[in-house]
């Protein structure tokens, strides 16, 4: 929590400190990098941040996960709020999930913001250039996830045979674009005796069904990560002390697909697919899933439809 500063008319503000605020050599406060520096913090933020050995200079790492960014009042009423991440309620305009009187701490003008939106911009589409020649990626740059918005495909069983029928075309966008799924979390209060995943087999088959070359699934409507470690202070992930276990069929090496999925002749709303280790089929009328797959390990043993048998 940033203290806010204190004023005569609200002297004890959310987060404020109870005497004297000690944040060392400089005054207490969130710190942005101003991006109307022009090319010298680009550059820095381009060489050092992102393609640095901690980030996707470093062997092990091929994307990032960048969040945020600025809004600007004017420019969403000049284009009548159809810029992306328009309008600025996140919570105000300026730089989105910061303190709402950010701009009146920073002395900025309304003038002021807009240029550093369309200079913050500039930072954003130099980076995701510089990551694609390195072969990397971010998850901003996912068909559908702009800026600090992120919109997961959920599956529901009144959308699934438009949806399945949908993304089953070969120029369908989970074919030409990279493509994010949410499996479908329970807003319950979770144990390690609950479910939280209310639809997991069904869930899971669509995503095998339609996945094209790049797509990503995660936990819930962000879509993002998965819950290994509770984080109550948002109040949406299980209060269990290491997070939500990461469900078996999310381990199995399916192989990889060999055709498009399709709606089975003679019965509509029934789609399968075959992967290279597992036949895919799920049934919109009934919403059931059947995955069967066969998992050959390195150490000779087979899984056959979830039965570990020893291979000859």
């Amino acid at each position: 929590q940033t203290p806010q500063v204190p004023t005569e008319s609200h002297p004890h503000p959310d987060g404020s400190c109870h005497d004297y605020c000690d944040c060392g050599m400089h005054p207490c406060g969130e710190y942005l990098f101003n991006h109307r520096n022009g090319t010298m913090l680009r550059e820095f933020l381009l060489q050092q941040i992102i393609l640095g050995d901690s980030s996707v200079g470093h062997a092990d790492v091929d994307g990032l996960f960048l969040d945020d960014y600025w809004c600007s009042d004017l420019i969403c009423e000049l284009t009548a709020n159809t810029t992306a991440g328009c309008p600025c309620d996140d919570p105000v305009q300026g730089p989105t999930e910061v303190d709402a009187f950010n701009q009146v701490d920073m002395g900025l003008t309304d003038l002021d913001i807009m240029a550093m939106t369309m200079e913050w911009n500039k930072t954003m589409t130099a980076i995701h250039q510089a990551l694609l020649k390195r072969n990397a990626y971010t998850w901003s740059l996912m068909y559908n996830q702009e800026n600090a918005n992120a919109e997961p495909h959920l599956l529901t069983r009144d959308s699934c045979a438009v949806d399945l029928r949908d993304a089953c075309r070969k120029d369908s966008i989970w074919q030409r674009h990279a493509m994010l799924f949410g499996f479908t979390a329970t807003e319950h209060d979770w144990t390690s005796e609950h479910q939280p995943l209310a639809q997991l087999s069904q869930d899971l088959a669509f995503f095998l069904l339609v996945r094209g070359p790049y797509a990503w699934a995660g936990w819930g409507a962000w879509g993002m990560t998965w819950p290994f470690n509770a984080e109550p202070a948002h109040g949406g992930l299980p209060p269990l002390p290491h997070g939500v276990p990461l469900p078996r069929e999310l381990h199995v090496d399916y192989g990889e697909p060999l055709e498009l999925c399709k709606e089975t002749a003679g019965e509509p709303g029934v789609f399968r697919r075959t992967w290279s280790r597992a036949s895919i089929e799920l049934d919109c009328n009934s919403f059931k899933a059947t995955i069967d797959h066969t998992m050959i390990h390195e150490d000779g043993h087979v899984v056959e439809n979830e039965l570990e048998t020893s291979m000859a």
